[in-house]
């Protein structure tokens, strides 16, 4: 643990989180592009380092990258060493917090750091917060550079495994009574991030472990786990172990499991034996890899099948899944798995071979066969083959530029190479393209994200065809999607298009292309516009939009430049500038360069016509309305939002004169136009234009629009007085919202220029003060905010592709194309043009609010000393214009105004409040225009500022006398919602907001992938590396935003809030409590400050009772988390807020009472969520009192490492001693807290049981009223009362165990606890275990021991089993804790005859939620109360309770059957620790009476019945309930009796009992099985059905590999090939005399109807029951060795029309075995059966079943078939192509095509030239003579159909043979049906799969040869 904390200390000093402090930082997507710099990049020159130079240390490495951040700002940051010292500020509080334990405190310290270590009750919220932080700090995410190597840190698995078990299985009784923790996900995904941290010398012990603990029921959890824990060092160790268990177990999850394991080894081992594990622990390159033939050919097999290619039906896994599914909740990324094992395995083995990239090939036949347009492809299995596609494409795009860095440590010959590139490419090319118009959205977008890595690795085989089908989808629209997916490709390919080095010919196409898109802006297509505009704005988001023909260009065609043009093109760097310096440049380059030149000329139309475009989209927008005012629905604001973002690019990247001749075109649009359904719209536009050119837009608008605006003011605009921004605007104003809406959108941008229009906009701002309309005046509030903001913030100017001194450069206006999607690889390269406030700019700042503010709060001021009586609808108007004025100048002036220190506000100190360690950051420097007190303009904004927070309450004070007063109340909501907002204002529009922050990360991080191809690139345009200056900037001013100290008048504001929120206007308290909630999070401690006023109200409302204002309550119990009484109520018990009554509760509940539905909803919401807060950690005192040495051991190490200042000495001290008061405290405020609950009301009995039963913890005394309480309602009428009652009653018998066997608080919080009976068995000898386990057991036995937990000895033993030794005879066995005696005692005064009947009475009773069907189930919950009463009281409440069991059990009533069951289950369940002669009283009653009630079950109660013997056999050792195994044992079962239902009842029990015990009856299996073989045949067909159940799970508990340590299997599994015994088939001999018999049986059947009692149908259908189901389990693949010799017989079985469900059996059998991949051995003589089949059967029937079925199990098996079963699958196809039943030659072609496509593609030449030959000499005779017209139709058909097969393998292409084979088929398309018909849907596949690529593909074909094509597709007429 020290090494592991002393590592993490230096780990946090030492990485950039000692930015994030200063930053906040709270996610990696910013340094993603910073902490993998590779160290062979010199990042100060952007050059590759010399081997000269001295390799950085990581300290230096860290301080660049952080220069690189700091290079970025305006403004100067802190130096290294001031952060240096903060960052050891924090550590230290860090560590006084953790030995002090306060771990609320250290939760909010840990930022970035924090101690791995297990806390016995530490509460859940901070272990999910710790793991998370160690998984960020660590951040080993698969493909990325390491944060920390391997040698720098080691973690020890063992503390987590433990952590982990208990998560996995816990105790049922804490199941019960403990909600979902999800705990056990969150320390699988610690595991899986750290195993490669775990010491690979601890895998033998991870293997010891974790081995044992595998059984077929825990199997798909515990190879999750091994996943997760084993890590990637010295895999051969554990690598043979995982494939024989993949092969062995039938499961989906283990699937995932194995294949996440697998790719993951993939990519850390791709350099082999060069990896960073070292020789010794990396995994050399195999055969494929890292993997041998036959474990690429299982991989393989397992790829196949999971893209349902194959299409033979659904797999079994997920079935045998359901019967023991996996406890953690893992989303599985198979495809994404599949492809790295893929990717990182490929190398060169071989020349390069057409279109071979060998190990994608076995997919990509599968993906062009069914792609696109293939009708037989559902629309789900396209989406899963297209996204396996998109993940080959860009992984291997990872490896690829991977293994091009210099660092990349693969060798040389395990690398890929250019040629498996290109093949790899072109395999993929032809189903992506061809998904381009797929009608499935999702699959079409899988297909563009795969096209964008396809065209960056090879884009002369990707553009040329990418191009052709856009422009085709461009210029003739043949399906209504196809434009859409054109313009969606190439929206996924900007690279291509604009960057030379991508594809020197992208560039030309360019224009063309934007010009074919224009008319997708429709507004009456929203997909179509939101498409174009994404086009438009990927590609030209990177290039400049200018004319390249100009005069003085560069000549770029066929000469060279001169000296002094080269000259002036050295500021604009790029290597194909240095080549034209050079002079290198080819011809075609030349060539290309006079293309694009020529091209570019065609900007300025486009431009225009783009610009039109928009405009007539804005005429017919929908008109604008609404609360918002948005335009039209969702639809439409989506289309203009992408409509805004491609102006925002185009605007921005706009050569002078082309943006000259937009700003006309704009103006001229403006300033002739005013339309009311697009005032927001041409706003945005002009917001654009003044983004880019801000002193050109302004000076050009603002004069028309001043003047406007004042002629229509003049007018009598916006005269009309409104306050709500509901009102539809008034016709007559819309000139004046348009030019209002233009020029506050001129002023957005600009800073510095517009103090050159100071004047104008001053008077234009006293102008705008006349308008009285909502909108009018909301509008001036927008432009005055703007104005100010643009003033007073700091941002990027500009986002351009290149500098801007290279972008003035008169020379790049002729080159720029040399610059499209020029990346930046150091940060320190891009500079970031600023917008910093100037002197000027903050006068003119400081000068509106003196001329245009202040006069508004003087008004505003005087408008609240109007008495309430007096004001009316006018002063109303004019304080709400007034309040939107002041309050949007504020929201403007933001980041004017840095706040100094605060003084005054309430800290609500308490006696737990530590000054020394509380939460407090040093604030950096951030870029605040006045940040000096002293300062004359900070003083004058100041006094300004806290006259707006004091106008604000007085604001409060007015408004609250006039609702007072019921003076107009109503009118006054629109005045109560503007104070509103401005309390929102001025507490939290200050600097940044959080969610200013989340958005600009989101911009950032969609800007940074949109150009990212791979992980490791670092390279990224100009506009990226600004975002993320940008985001740098605002995160370090979040800072002064967050955790903010209050002064006295925040306080106030906060309390005038709160009352805000207990309005009884709907508007007015939530927008309060929204503001409220954020204001929370912003200040320190203001929740503390305002829930006490809250839960104040709330009792005080209470109180009143009738007279109570149930608008006030609402108020006050609406849920708006955190700020609800749920979270107050947690923090009065945790401790958190102890100032708080405990009569919260008690108000809570009492509210009840309150009649108002809306009222009991929003309380019983209350209820919930409070609930869901109460975990016995957050109530624990034990995290207090406990030694914890893994804590102090590492605060010791930290404080070695990161040292203490004598100044933290006191604080240190302070912390330590308030550890015993802070448990005091806790202990006190619970017993407080449960005392008052426990004596609320009886009419709030509910919610109080409620919340007592979650309020109980283990560490607490228990109290006996609680017990008393809960015990009298476990009886209530009321069914929930009575529910949570007996759940509160069973948690609080289960801590009296808990406290009484625990011997300290980690047994106790560890269900760790001891039994006074239990001890530790060792296993030295297993058979010797094995054999004591079945030794009887006689009363008084000492050297016997129960094992009731049967949890190992499947694939290996343990050292030691837990076990049990017998109870003595007599006397209580289990003696309770002192401390618990009282509340058992309160149990037992309370529990009598009375209370069992009533009791007894309840539970017999229907119930509210009738049961529907015939039979009822046990209910678990009544159970186990039952069985915690007898555990812990044993026999005291026995006799009585069995009594009434006597009468219930034998009842005719099925609810009173039910209640005895469940009594009974609890007590025979519960007297497992009882003194001997007690439980041999109960055996006895129970024994006596157990012939008659097995008698007494009827079908309505066998539910019941096998639920009680689930509960009774699972998990219990079978000597305890001796008397019961041996009555199901001794049950005569005549198989012939003349009940079938009471056979089916004994074999059921028999089955349930086998189930249960396990292996413990293994003894009497063998007997079992053949008892169940002799009586195979019985005449009742539920009875074989329940054989087959019992052969499967007997069968079952024999397959046990059991080695006797993991060592062994380990070994065993590189030796042996039946390691875990799935070949073992000791029963087949049974399966051989059945199929030596069939024969005869079948020949002795029945005649219908009386065929289903002939024995051949019962052995038959019994026995593919029983291969059915254990095909649905997980032993699939042990049933193959039986299955292989029934085959021949399942076969003749489907041919039986007679049986209807024989023959549907024995078909589903045969997909099912298709669909399970058997052991490899297998393959070649399952395929011989299938082809024996097919060739011998003389029923038609027989081959049509077969075929499919060969088929399916082909293609699954591919990989493993020899070349002879491939060519014997030829034949028996070609033979079947002769069939005498049509649909069999169909199915046998459609066959051939498939096998052809994937594996005999050699053999098309031979098959081509049989076929023609075959149809050239058939010759069809004369109609009379009918045996030979048939014979003739049958012989060409064959030939037909074979030559149709040749053209569906290639459905996408045209080969070289295919014309010819068309014109033959042309020749027979008149011929006799089904000749011609076979043709026709041949030519219609033909047409259907190329018509996307007929423009090529006709090319293959001569005249004659499309002619024929036409004839077969359209057919002849008679008039042709």
């Amino acid at each position: 643990m020290d090494a592991l904390v002393d590592s993490l200390i230096q780990q946090f000093q030492d990485s950039s989180s000692t930015a994030s402090i200063a930053v906040a930082m709270a996610d990696d997507s910013i340094d993603d592009m910073d902490l993998e710099l590779e160290d062979e990049l010199d990042l100060s020159s952007g050059g590759v380092t010399t081997s000269t130079r001295q390799p950085e240390t990581d300290e230096e490495k860290q301080q660049r990258i952080m220069d690189g951040y700091i290079s970025a700002l305006p403004f100067p940051s802190e130096s290294p060493e001031e952060m240096r010292e903060e960052l050891n500020r924090i550590v230290s509080k860090m560590l006084i917090a953790a030995e002090g334990r306060h771990w609320d405190h250290l939760l909010a310290w840990t930022g970035a750091f924090n101690s791995y270590v297990f806390i016995p009750s530490l509460e859940l919220q901070y272990i999910h917060s710790f793991a998370s932080t160690l998984i960020r700090l660590i951040g080993n995410r698969l493909g990325s550079k390491r944060k920390l190597e391997l040698n720098e840190l080691t973690l020890p698995w063992a503390r987590l495994w433990k952590l982990l078990e208990l998560e996995m299985w816990p105790k049922k009784r804490m199941v019960m009574t403990n909600m979902s923790r999800n705990l056990h996900n969150v320390l699988l995904h610690l595991a899986e991030a750290c195993c490669d941290y775990f010491a690979p010398s601890e895998i033998p012990k991870m293997l010891d472990t974790f081995l044992p603990l595998i059984t077929k029921e825990t199997a798909p959890s515990m190879f999750t786990v091994l996943a997760a824990f084993l890590p990637a060092s010295h895999a051969h160790t554990y690598l043979p172990f995982m494939f024989k268990s993949w092969e062995s177990f039938h499961s989906y999850k283990i699937e995932d499991s194995m294949i996440s394991q697998f790719a993951a080894l993939s990519v850390a081992h791709v350099a082999g034996t060069a990896s960073e594990y070292g020789p010794e622990g990396s995994l050399p390159w195999k055969d494929v890899g890292i993997y041998s033939d036959t474990e690429w050919d299982m991989i393989m097999r397992t790829c196949l099948a999971s893209m349902s290619a194959s299409k033979g039906g659904s797999s079994t896994a997920v079935h045998a899944d359901r019967s023991n599914p996996s406890v953690f909740k893992k989303n599985g990324q198979r495809h994404a798995w599949l492809a790295q094992i893929i990717v990182y395995s490929m190398s060169v083995d071989g020349p390069v071979r057409p279109l071979a990239s060998e190990d994608a090939k076995p997919e990509s036949t599968t993906e062009k066969s069914f792609l696109a347009g293939s009708k037989a492809l559902d629309s789900l299995d396209r989406r899963v083959l297209l996204t396996f596609v998109h993940r080959l494409a860009a992984e291997f795009s990872t490896r690829w530029n991977d293994e091009l860095l210099p660092s990349c440590k693969t060798p040389l010959a395990q690398r890929i190479t250019v040629d498996i590139k290109r093949s790899f490419v072109q395999v993929l090319r032809t189903p992506v393209l061809l998904s381009m118009f797929a009608k499935d959205p999702i699959a079409t977008t899988y297909a563009q994200a795969a096209l964008k890595h396809l065209s960056i690795l090879e884009p002369d085989l990707i553009m040329p065809q990418l191009l052709e089908r856009a422009f085709s989808g461009l210029e003739t629209v043949n399906e209504t999607h196809r434009t859409t997916a054109a313009i969606g490709a190439l929206a996924a390919v900007p690279s291509a298009l604009t960057i030379r080095s991508v594809w020197l010919k992208g560039q030309k196409h360019l224009v063309s292309l934007l010009e074919m898109c224009l008319p997708g802006i429709d507004i009456n297509d929203a997909i179509k516009t939101i498409s174009t505009s994404l086009f438009i704005t990927t590609a030209l988001q990177f290039i400049k939009i200018g004319d390249l023909n100009v005069e003085g260009a560069v000549p770029l065609a066929h000469d060279a430049p001169g000296e002094d043009v080269v000259m002036k093109l050295e500021g604009a760097e790029t290597p194909m500038m240095e080549r034209l310096k050079r002079k290198e440049m080819t011809d075609e380059e030349l060539e290309e360069d006079s293309l694009v030149k020529h091209s570019t000329a065609g900007f300025a139309d486009w431009v225009v016509s783009f610009f039109r475009r928009v405009f007539a989209l804005y005429e017919n927008l929908p008109e604008e309305g609404g609360k918002s005012g948005k335009t039209g629905g969702k639809t439409e604001e989506t289309v203009l939002k992408s409509l805004n973002a491609a102006l925002d690019v185009v605007c921005a990247n706009l050569s002078d004169k082309l943006f000259t001749l937009v700003l006309n075109l704009v103006y001229e649009y403006c300033t002739t136009n005013a339309r009311s359904n697009s005032v927001r719209s041409i706003g945005n536009l002009v917001n654009s234009m003044a983004r880019t050119r801000p002193r050109e837009t302004i000076s050009k608008f603002l004069p028309f629009t001043k003047q406007q605006i004042e002629i229509e003011l003049a007018a009598g605009a916006s005269s009309v007085r409104t306050t709500s921004n509901t009102a539809a605007a008034l016709p007559s104003d819309t000139t004046f919202h348009w030019n209002l809406a233009v020029i506050r959108a001129a002023l957005a941008y600009g800073g510095a220029d517009l103090v050159e229009f100071k004047d104008d906009l001053l008077s234009l701002m006293n102008t705008l003060r006349k308008a009285k309309n909502e909108r009018g005046y909301s509008g001036f509030g927008r432009l005055v905010n703007r104005t100010l903001a643009t003033l007073t913030g700091t941002y990027p100017l500009e986002q351009r592709i290149v500098n801007p001194r290279q972008w003035k450069d008169p020379y790049f206006d002729r080159s720029h194309h040399y610059s499209w999607g020029k990346q930046f690889s150091n940060p320190k390269d891009v500079e970031v043009q600023w917008h910093v406030p100037s002197a000027k700019e903050l006068e003119f700042a400081v000068e509106i609010f003196q001329k245009i503010i202040t006069p508004a709060i003087v008004d505003l001021e005087a408008l609240i000393q109007v008495p309430p009586t007096s004001r009316d609808g006018v002063w109303r108007n004019d304080f709400c214009r007034m309040m939107y004025l002041v309050r949007s100048a504020w929201s403007g002036a933001s980041c004017l105004l840095i706040e100094g220190e605060k003084t005054g506000g309430d800290l609500c100190i308490d006696e737990n409040y530590i000054a020394g360690i509380t939460p407090s950051f040093k604030r950096p420097r951030a870029a605040f225009a006045l940040s000096d007190p002293a300062d004359p303009r900070y003083q004058s904004v100041k006094a300004l500022k806290d006259r707006f927070g004091k106008l604000l309450h007085h604001s409060f004070l007015a408004l609250t006398q006039e609702a007072e007063a019921k003076s107009e109340a109503a009118d006054a909501v629109d005045a109560s919602i503007q104070l509103v907002r401005a309390l929102d204002i001025y507490l939290l529009d200050y600097g940044v907001s959080r969610d200013t922050i989340v958005a600009l990360k989101r911009q950032f991080t969609m800007a940074r992938d949109s150009v990212k191809t791979h992980p490791k690139q670092r390279s990224f345009p100009r506009m990226v590396w600004i975002k993320r200056a940008a985001l740098y900037g605002y995160s370090r001013m979040f800072q002064h935003t967050n955790y903010r100290d209050r002064s006295a008048l925040d306080d106030q504001l906060l309390l005038d809030l709160v009352e805000l929120s207990l309005s009884p206007y709907t508007r007015v308290r939530k927008h309060a409590q929204s503001t409220l909630l954020a204001a929370s999070a912003y200040y320190r401690r203001a929740w503390r400050f305002v829930l006490p006023r809250i839960i104040e109200e709330l009792k005080r409302e209470t109180a009143k009772g009738k007279d109570a204002d149930p608008d006030r309550q609402k108020g006050m119990s609406t849920p708006t988390p955190p700020f609800t009484l749920a979270q107050a109520l947690t923090s009065v018990v945790t401790g958190a807020l102890h100032i708080l009554s405990d009569k919260t509760v008690q108000s809570i509940c009492c509210n009840q009472k309150v009649s108002k539905p809306s009222i009991q909803k929003l309380v019983a919401r209350i209820t919930s969520d409070s609930l869901s807060c109460f975990t016995e950690e957050s109530l624990a005192v034990t995290v207090y009192l406990v030694p914890l040495p893994d804590v102090a051991g590492a605060c010791a190490t930290a404080h070695l490492v990161n040292g203490m200042s004598p100044a933290e000495q006191p604080n240190l001290a302070e912390s330590k001693s308030r550890t015993a008061f802070q448990a005091e405290i806790r202990q006190k405020r619970l017993g407080k807290l449960v005392s008052r609950v426990v004596h609320v009301e009886w009419r709030y009995r509910e919610y109080s049981i409620r919340y007592l039963s979650y309020l109980l913890c283990r560490d607490h005394p228990l109290l006996p009223d609680v017990a008393t309480l809960l015990s009298d309602y476990a009886i209530s009428e009321h069914p929930y009362t009575r529910a949570y009652s007996q759940r509160g009653l069973t948690k609080l018998l289960l801590h009296v165990k808990m406290r009484s066997f625990s011997r300290d608080s980690e047994q106790l919080w560890g269900s760790q606890w001891l039994n006074p009976l239990r001890q530790d068995i060792p296993i030295n000898d297993p058979n010797k275990f094995l054999q004591d386990l079945e030794r009887p057991f006689a009363g008084g036995s000492s050297d016997v021991f129960f094992v009731d937990k049967e949890q190992q000895g499947f694939l290996t033993w343990s050292n030691a089993a837990k076990a049990y030794r017998p109870p003595p005879r007599t006397g209580p066995v289990l003696v309770w804790s002192s401390d618990t005696q009282p509340s058992l005692q309160a149990i037992r005064s309370v529990i009598n005859q009375q209370w069992i009947q009533k009791f007894i009475i309840l539970n017999s009773q229907e119930g509210s939620k009738a049961a529907t069907a015939s039979s009822v189930d046990l209910r678990l919950e009544n159970v186990i109360f039952l069985k915690s009463l007898f555990k812990t009281f044993e026999a005291e409440f026995l006799e009585p309770l069995l009594n009434h069991v006597d009468i219930l059990i034998f009842s005719d009533d099925k609810y009173q059957q039910r209640a005895g069951f469940e009594v009974l289950a609890g007590a025979l369940r519960g007297s497992k620790h009882w003194a001997l002669d007690t439980q041999a009283q109960v055996w006895e009653w129970f024994s006596t009476r157990l012939p008659r009630l097995f008698e007494h079950i009827k079908p309505d109660a066998v539910v019941m019945w096998d639920a009680f013997l689930n509960m009774q056999l699972v998990e219990r050792d079978p000597r305890r309930m001796q008397p019961l195994v041996d009555f199901i044992l001794s049950q005569k079962i005549d198989f012939n009796a003349d009940s079938a239902f009471t056979v089916t009842k004994r074999l059921t029990t028999i089955g349930i009992l086998a189930d249960g015990l396990g292996t413990r009856i293994e003894s009497q299996v063998s007997r079992m099985i053949d008892l169940y073989f002799d009586n195979i045949q019985t005449p009742y067909a539920e009875v074989r059905a329940q054989i087959a159940v019992n052969l499967g799970v007997l069968m079952g508990i024999q397959w046990h590999p059991r080695y006797r340590t993991a060592g062994e299997l380990v070994a065993a599994c590189s030796t042996d090939n039946d390691a875990l015994q799935i070949r073992k088939a000791d029963h087949l001999p049974r399966i051989q005399y059945f199929i030596a018999n069939f024969d005869q049986w079948r020949q002795e059947r029945l005649p219908p109807p009386r065929v289903s009692q002939s024995t051949y149908d019962r052995v038959g259908l019994t026995l593919l029951q029983w291969v059915w189901g254990t095909a649905h389990s997980a032993r699939a693949s042990s049933v193959f060795p039986y299955v292989m010799p029934l085959l021949p017989e399942i076969f003749k079985m489907a041919e039986l029309n007679d049986s209807s469900e024989l023959q549907l059996y024995s078909s589903a059998v045969l997909i099912v075995l298709s669909t399970i991949s058997p052991p490899h051995e297998y393959v070649e003589p399952i395929i011989d059966s299938l082809i024996g089949a097919v060739k011998s059967s003389p029923s038609w029937r027989i081959r049509l079943s077969v075929l499919p079925v060969l088929q399916v199990f082909y293609f699954r098996n591919l990989l493993n078939l020899p070349d002879t079963s491939v060519q014997r699958v030829m034949e028996v196809l070609l033979e079947c192509l002769r069939d005498e039943n049509v649909e069999v030659r169909e199915t046998a072609a459609k066959t051939l095509s498939g096998v052809i496509r994937c594996s005999q593609r050699q053999s098309i030449p031979l098959l081509k030239d049989r076929f023609t030959r075959l149809a050239r000499r058939t010759k069809l005779p004369k109609r009379s003579d009918k045996e030979q017209l048939a014979t003739a139709i049958r012989t060409l058909h064959s030939a037909v159909l074979g030559l149709c097969a040749l053209l569906d393998a290639y459905p996408y292409s045209v080969e070289p043979w295919a014309p010819e084979i068309i014109e033959t088929l042309a020749r027979y398309s008149t011929d006799p049906v089904p000749i011609s018909t076979s043709i026709r849907k041949c030519a219609s596949r033909f047409k259907q799969t190329h018509q996307d690529t007929w423009a090529m593909d006709q090319l293959a074909f001569n005249e004659d040869q499309a002619q024929a094509l036409s004839t077969i597709v359209s057919g002849t007429s008679y008039y042709a």
